[in-house]
Parts: structure tokens; C-alpha cells; sequence
């Protein structure tokens, strides 16, 4: 374990040095809330609550938004491709570590940058434009939420290793990453709330990990009923991130019989 933190800590320095490229990260992210929250505001105006929103939840979900894209969906699934790709894996694999437990570090330490970031960005922009903020008002909420977040995370993480794996195969991997970067994003509901689209395509969804990943979180936040309950909301992730990480495994363990170390 402890060489997992030196790797987190060696990871986090890097991530502060490189200042440009973070800040220019930031500030395409609060671009597209700053987008979507009046967006949302403008379709509200007059209206005391819209899709069973109220004013102050549904603009808390933009806000909320910012937290779990910054959070779950930042990842190193661009470096894995490139890493294979180029051969440099081969590194890695003959050291006494875990590559999945490493990455997994690597990807806490930009997590935990990104999400201090989108804190400081949250309270600025409820400063400047006063935004209406929904506070939950049960303890469980502020409990089972971050629980729920922290799940969604690993799901995350998971899924696109999975994904990034396939340029063990293919030097065209990048092409699926960004599929499903995109995909995820819509599926998920960190463009708009899933509640927007048609009820057979949101019974759909639910078979799936994406909607578990910020839309029920959110909900969770919100304390508005979704059908199912936050234990259960908590349950199904677990069950996901437990298939995830068989499925990983068992991908990780296929790839390296077809590694071929080629690159330099």
C-alpha cells in the first residue's frame, strides 16, 4: 500500500506542475455549466417546478454536475492507450506492483486535484450569480451521497481501462475511447437530467452502470424520489463495480498473453 501513496504523491505534483493544462481544463468545465445553469434558469423562469424539479434542485444538479464530472470522470485512459501503444508498458509490468492498483493512484491523485478545483469554481459562481442551492435536509443524504459518489468513481475507472485496454489489440483504440467518453457523458445525465427522456429509454438505461453514475448520485443529493431507494441506488453499484472489476481482471489477464512488448 504504501507504494501506491508514493505513486499518488509523485502523481499529484506532477498533475500542479503542469498548471497550463489544468487551467485550461477548468476552464472549459465551467464554461459548459456556466452554459448549462442558465440554460436551465431561462426554461424555470415563471415556473415553480419543471420535470418535478424545483428551481433550486434542478440548478443544484447543474452545480452538482461540475463536482461529478470533475470527480468520477477524470481519468488516464489517453496515457494507458499511449503507454501500449508506444510499448512503455512494458516498464511497468516487470515491476512489483499492481499496473491496475498504480493506474488506479495515478487517477485518485487528478481526482482529487480536479475535484478541489470544481469546489472553488462551485463557490465562486454561487457568489457571482447567486445561485439558489438545494441543502439536503436528512443525514443520510450527506452520508449515503458520497458513498454513492466514491462507487461511481471506481465504476468509472473500470470501464475505461476496460476500454483502453483494447489497443493491446488494436492501434485504433483511441477511436472506441472517445465513443464511449461521449456516450458515457449523455448516458449518464451530465449533459441534462435523464428524466428529460422517454420512459422506455430511461428503463433501458437502468439495466446499465451509466445512470448510477451521476444521475442517481445526484438524486440522491436531492432527496427526490427516482423508484428506487439510495441502499438500493448504493446495492446496484456495488453489484456493477464487483462484475467491473471480474471483467477487468479477466480482460488484463488476456491482453498480457498477447502482449507482444512491441514499440520503444
Amino acid at each position: 500500500m504504501k507504494k501506491y501513496a508514493v505513486a499518488y504523491g509523485i502523481a499529484l505534483q506532477q498533475v500542479l506542475q503542469r498548471r497550463a493544462t489544468l487551467l485550461m481544463d477548468r476552464v472549459g468545465g465551467v464554461a459548459l455549466i456556466v452554459s448549462l445553469y442558465f440554460f436551465w434558469r431561462t426554461l424555470l423562469q415563471g415556473k415553480s417546478q419543471f420535470l418535478g424539479y424545483t428551481g433550486a434542485q434542478m440548478l443544484s444538479y447543474v452545480l452538482a454536475m461540475n463536482v461529478l464530472r470533475s470527480f468520477v470522470f477524470t481519468g488516464r485512459g489517453w496515457e494507458l492507450v499511449q503507454e501500449i501503444s508506444s510499448g512503455r508498458i512494458s516498464s511497468y509490468l516487470v515491476r512489483p506492483v499492481s499496473y491496475q492498483g498504480y493506474t488506479l493512484a495515478l487517477d485518485l491523485a487528478q481526482k482529487s486535484v480536479h475535484l478541489a478545483a470544481s469546489f472553488l469554481e462551485i463557490g465562486l459562481l454561487i457568489l457571482l450569480i447567486h445561485a439558489p442551492v438545494y441543502v439536503p435536509k436528512r443525514l443520510s443524504s450527506w452520508v449515503l451521497f458520497p458513498v454513492s459518489v466514491a462507487l461511481s468513481s471506481v465504476i468509472f475507472f473500470l470501464m475505461e481501462f476496460m476500454v483502453s485496454s483494447l489497443a493491446f489489440w488494436t492501434s485504433e483504440s483511441g477511436g472506441p475511447l472517445f465513443c464511449f467518453e461521449l456516450f458515457l457523458q449523455f448516458a449518464a445525465g451530465t449533459f441534462f437530467p435523464l428524466d428529460v427522456l422517454p420512459a422506455a429509454l430511461q428503463t433501458a438505461l437502468r439495466f446499465t452502470p451509466f445512470p448510477y453514475m451521476v444521475f442517481f448520485p445526484i438524486n440522491i443529493y436531492l432527496e427526490r424520489p427516482i423508484g428506487v431507494s439510495p441502499l438500493q441506488v448504493l446495492g446496484i453499484e456495488a453489484a456493477w463495480l464487483a462484475l467491473l472489476l471480474g471483467l477487468s481482471r479477466a480482460l488484463w489477464a488476456r491482453a498480457l498473453d498477447s502482449y507482444a512488448a512491441e514499440g520503444g
